[in-house]
């Protein structure tokens, strides 16, 4: 039987393969939309009582993602959100390949994106997820690299906001020269894989999900290991904070609100952007949420 670890290896090469494909078609390419698409709809094989999917009203939510990692039996929330971006389509070589969208802005009157998802509030840990072409996975300009560079790449957002800022100061306050602090080739030291979130490493054999401690360690150990090369700011020293004390069960502003019973995917009319939660520790009580697309959970 297949496994979330299972899926945080060959997700990326499917996403790679299908980027790919995209020379073939006549018109456009494919958006980020389309590859959150794939990553919830290959959750949804392993939706039940430890995992279960809600999507928002709103069909359009540019390729963000929620992902809530709760204890119940110890009341213990991660919660994670993540924009995704996709690398250029091939119209220069592989190492000067970019993510043209990290600079987008909604509007004049709006800040950049990038700002918007660093300075998401509290208990949330922002993330990028940087989806990438298999044939650049290939290229010999990236073959041995560590960090490697997959079909589907994660990074902290601090660290892209703090790169994103120094293009901006460097073009005295506007985006107009250059391309190399989008490049691939300079983000990747940045870059941790999908099993930070899937698979991690300690991941205890009773669960069949990834617990928040075990999310939280991870990737509290993937950000220790790249604090050399990281200046001490403001924002990096908070995401820190919140890998570090993985918030007990909150309330504010929807946050942490207990799920109800109900099928394993549904509709939340709350939701902003598709949100996957993993439900570990689960109790035979009224504490844990009867999902009713699959046999009782209690008796």
């Amino acid at each position: 039987m297949a496994t979330l670890c299972d899926l945080a290896t060959r997700l990326p090469l499917v996403i790679g393969g299908l980027l790919d494909r995209e020379t073939n078609l006549e018109r456009g390419r494919f958006r980020e939309e389309t590859m959150t698409d794939i990553l919830t709809g290959a959750l949804a094989a392993f939706a039940g009582p430890e995992l279960v999917i809600s999507y928002p009203i709103e069909k359009d939510t540019g390729g963000d993602l929620d992902l809530r990692f709760w204890n119940v039996s110890e009341g213990r929330d991660l919660w994670v959100r993540i924009q995704a971006k996709r690398l250029n389509a091939a119209v220069v070589q592989n190492k000067n390949r970019s993510y043209s969208e990290l600079l987008h802005r909604p509007s004049p009157k709006h800040d950049y994106q990038f700002r918007t998802l660093r300075d998401t509030p509290p208990p949330w840990v922002p993330l990028y997820l940087f989806y990438n072409h298999a044939s650049v996975t290939m290229d010999p300009n990236f073959g041995g690299l560590v960090p490697s560079v997959s079909g589907a790449n994660l990074a902290f957002a601090s660290d892209i906001a703090a790169e994103l800022e120094a293009k901006l100061a460097g073009a005295s306050g506007t985006p107009k020269t250059g391309a190399l602090n989008k490049r691939l080739s300079h983000l990747r030291p940045h870059f941790f894989c999908l099993e930070a979130l899937l698979c991690p490493r300690s991941t205890v054999r009773s669960e069949t999900v990834p617990t928040p401690d075990m999310v939280s360690a991870f990737l509290r150990e993937r950000y220790v290991r790249s604090a050399p090369a990281r200046p001490r700011e403001r924002y990096g020293d908070e995401t820190f904070r919140r890998l570090s004390e993985p918030h007990e069960l909150m309330t504010a502003d929807g946050i942490g609100r207990t799920l109800q019973d109900g099928p394993a995917v549904r509709i939340d009319r709350q939701l902003d952007y598709p949100l996957v939660t993993f439900i570990s520790g689960r109790t035979g009580d009224s504490r844990t949420p009867v999902i009713s697309d699959v046999p009782s959970q209690r008796g």
